[in-house]
């Protein structure tokens, strides 16, 4: 694995670049690894594996050895336990639904590219404090999408977000239209029915038109 590849600057340079970072949830390795190769051979080649099914770890861990041109994230970290698991597994970059004082300073101390996750200005403050400008804001459709990202740049100019919770291919190309988001997330792209029902063109077509979407 490439240290220098997976640096932050080069993570976030590749998300400004695709825009659109799927969010895979499957607790089953040869699923996981044949979903995360059709959507990097449909113009998505960086995802996100939600830490949120028991058998997580695992699937992180094989996904990042069979596809090791992807660049494959952990999401749904809540503890520095599973900070330190991701980091194990040679995960490229980690992500959480929030932020916690605790967490955020081993993020910080890890050396493992981070992204926090923020509701509003107190907690993009604390994500600020530990040397995080790029956050996740989540869950942004509830607590204001685009319109929280544009209010935030006024005290927070420096600061850029990816959006997730409640996104979809329709409402893409507008959510990117905000100057201060870097990219949106979602898992419209790879739902679990079509994983479960091992639909890969279903899959590949969803992928296709997210990366096109992006790109409107």
């Amino acid at each position: 694995m490439s240290s220098t590849r997976f640096t932050k600057q080069n993570i976030i340079a590749q998300l400004e670049q695709l825009r659109v970072l799927p969010i895979l949830v499957t607790d089953d390795v040869d699923q996981a690894i044949r979903c995360v190769t059709t959507l990097a051979e449909n113009g998505l080649p960086a995802v996100e594996i939600t830490l949120r099914t028991p058998n997580a770890m695992t699937v992180l861990r094989e996904v990042v050895k069979a596809c090791p041109t992807v660049t494959v994230g952990a999401g749904t970290i809540l503890t520095q336990a599973q900070l330190d698991a991701v980091k194990e597994t040679g995960a490229a970059f980690g992500i959480s639904p929030g932020i916690t004082p605790v967490l955020a300073k081993a993020a910080a101390e890890s050396g493992l590219p981070y992204f926090p996750g923020v509701g509003g200005a107190s907690d993009l403050m604390l994500a600020l404090e530990h040397g995080f400008d790029v956050v996740k804001l989540f869950p942004s459709d509830i607590v204001g999408s685009t319109k929280m990202a544009k209010a935030l740049g006024g005290p927070f100019p420096d600061v850029r977000f990816c959006l997730t919770g409640g996104v979809t291919v329709e409402s893409t190309p507008a959510l990117l239209q905000q100057s201060n988001v870097l990219c949106v997330g979602g898992s419209w792209m790879c739902p679990a029915s079509l994983i479960n029902a091992g639909d890969w063109t279903a899959i590949a077509s969803l992928a296709a038109a997210a990366a096109q979407a992006a790109k409107k």
